[in-house]
């Protein structure tokens, strides 16, 4: 037996391994499963019931020409892929790389039609803020989870572990040779050996308390991307959602009352009773980006005029109460008539004729991550990514409905490129001493009789982020925030769990969690620090203006010796160009 099967509970070979199952996830697996030999497909949840698609409720966008000419929607001929990508970089401040957005812009068609191929339903256009023309053709995550669970299953060549926790890539001579983690149903300790590793582990929502995210994505991938020496773009960006809600507590996070706002006419108001929009974007008011609504709302509770929770409100009492019942018959099919996830949502909402909703931006998708190319290379042999949680397409800022349209363009380009990588690689070697130190680390907590709880630990994480890297931001606060990081980071190495059991282990998991959570914090305040300007979804209130005359750049952290370091690059922009002109934040060209 060798030293490795000694260490190792279970090992794993296979051509392609992809970490995440969903969106991307799936659309990487069904490429590679035409091209190799053997797919392994690692996902934390459930296939077809976990990570962020799901969750989706949710268009995704084409051009609104192909909308009309492919599915038969009341489309407007005027529109292009070449007039979807100007609006990508647009609203994405111009710090998108332009030859990723054409490529996006392109292929998004294609890519849609194949999953109606399979059986994908559609239910109608929609027109959302940041778009010129109709592009939202929806068709909502649960959808998406249903008919790609049903085609991966049909690959003989694709094999499935759920509940498997990744933590950690395993690397040789510079290069990804395969992973390691542990399986959460039996605690069993996994090394996949792989040719090929795609990364499509979705975003970090999880570091903030308010979040429409599911459990799952607690940054996992972006953290094991920068400690194998990845670069990671566009991280001072995280992106949040306006109009949460926030009580009663059992529906934080939830966004049924944003998707109201998009289809009735509903006033954001402070404390006060002002309509507070009119100051932010007197034109689009409560339509505007999802950027602008989510700073003003946190502006405001800042300067002493949100709710008691810590909110805003969303008022619908201005219209008439047979208004707003009516309203309820032509929402989209997903929150028809009140119904949303299952539930009736008048059971749990105020008297909507009579009283607001209190309401919060809440964290809600990963605009920066792993730098790639077209190709989906991350600048690491053997290491690829695509999805939410890789940087480069959406700029400073991602328009409604491109979170679906990212999976199924780069899921099957991951997929594409690397099995060509694969099928001529050959296997790299795995680094014992490597493997061993991870699994000491995995089992330390178990070991521990005492220290630090994880579950305190991590809402305290989540305070920090909310406080100091959260919507609205300063120099001394992520300063601040820093100082805070530094210190909980040194409480890692006490962190205990009080079950010893390794099956199902719910406190084990949240343990192995908390680096990846202040790994993925830190390179937010480091990246948001270097940025002296407002720009898309950062806003610092000491640099509240947006200069595109010096900071049309990309900043772009990676590891150095342990710690992280920074750097600044010019943008190509090899076709839509911005106005070089320093203006008030929120304004437009």
């Amino acid at each position: 037996m060798s030293t490795l099967e000694k260490t190792a509970d279970e090992i794993v070979i296979t051509d392609v391994l992809i970490v995440g199952s969903e969106g991307a996830g799936a659309r990487a697996a069904l490429e590679a499963s035409k091209r190799c030999k053997s797919v392994v497909v690692a996902t934390k949840g459930v296939v077809g019931k976990s990570g962020a698609t799901l969750t989706a409720d949710a268009d995704i966008d084409i051009d609104s020409r192909s909308a009309a000419e492919l599915f038969g929607l009341p489309g407007d001929m005027n529109d292009s892929p070449e007039k979807f990508a100007d609006d990508m970089c647009k609203e994405g401040e111009y710090l998108n790389n332009q030859r990723l957005v054409t490529i996006h812009c392109d292929e998004a068609p294609m890519r849609l039609k194949e999953l109606v191929d399979w059986g994908a339903r559609i239910d109608k256009l929609t027109h959302a803020p940041g778009h010129t023309y109709p592009r939202g053709v929806w068709v909502p995550g649960t959808e998406f989870a249903r008919v790609l669970t049903k085609e991966l299953k049909k690959r003989d060549n694709i094999k499935l572990f759920e509940h498997m926790m990744i933590t950690d890539l395993l690397t040789a001579n510079g290069c990804v040779v395969g992973a390691a983690g542990i399986e959460i149903t039996t605690g069993k300790f996994f090394v996949i050996k792989a040719k090929a590793v795609i990364f499509c582990t979705g975003g970090a929502m999880r570091i903030y308390p308010h979040t429409t995210a599911p459990d799952e994505l607690s940054g996992d991938g972006l953290a094991m991307a920068y400690r194998v020496g990845a670069k990671l773009i566009d991280m001072e960006f995280p992106m949040f959602l306006p109009y949460t809600l926030i009580k009663p507590d059992s529906l934080n996070g939830v966004d049924f009352s944003y998707l109201l706002s998009a289809y009735v006419q509903a006033q954001a108001l402070n404390r006060h009773g002002e309509r507070y929009m009119a100051k932010y974007d007197p034109e689009r008011l409560e339509h505007s980006t999802r950027d602008v609504n989510s700073i003003a709302a946190m502006v405001e509770v800042l300067d002493g005029k949100g709710s008691p929770a810590g909110g805003t409100y969303l008022s619908l009492k201005h219209l008439p109460d047979n208004l707003i019942d009516f309203s309820a018959e032509w929402f989209p099919s997903n929150i028809s008539h009140w119904r949303y996830g299952g539930f009736n949502m008048q059971d749990y909402l105020p008297d909507l004729h009579t009283q607001a909703m209190e309401t919060s931006p809440a964290s809600h998708f990963w605009n920066g991550g792993v730098q790639i190319d077209e190709f989906c290379q991350t600048g690491i042999d053997g290491f690829y990514a695509c999805g939410e949680g890789t940087g480069s397409i959406h700029g400073a800022n991602r328009v409604s409905g491109n979170a679906l349209t990212m999976t199924q363009v780069w899921g099957p380009r991951a997929g594409i490129y690397a099995s060509e990588y694969a099928n001529g690689a050959d296997s790299g070697n795995i680094d014992l001493d490597q493997v061993a130190a991870i699994k000491e680390r995995l089992h330390a907590p178990l070991q521990r009789d005492a220290g630090v709880d994880p579950i305190a630990l991590r809402k305290r994480i989540q305070d920090v982020a909310w406080n100091y890297v959260g919507v609205v931001r300063e120099e001394k606060g992520l300063l601040k925030g820093l100082e805070e990081i530094k210190a909980i980071r040194s409480q890692l190495d006490q962190v205990y769990v009080s079950n010893k059991a390794k099956r199902f282990n719910h406190e084990w998991v949240e343990a192995l969690q908390l680096e990846n959570m202040l790994d993925v914090m830190e390179m937010v305040a480091e990246a948001s620090l270097v940025r002296k300007e407002s720009r898309g979804a950062l806003y610092r209130r000491d640099f509240p203006k947006t200069d595109n005359i010096n900071w049309v750049k990309n900043v772009v952290v990676q590891q150095d010796e342990g710690k992280i370091a920074t750097s600044v690059h010019d943008v190509e922009l090899d076709k839509y160009q911005p106005t070089r002109e320093i203006r008030e934040y929120g304004s437009k060209e």
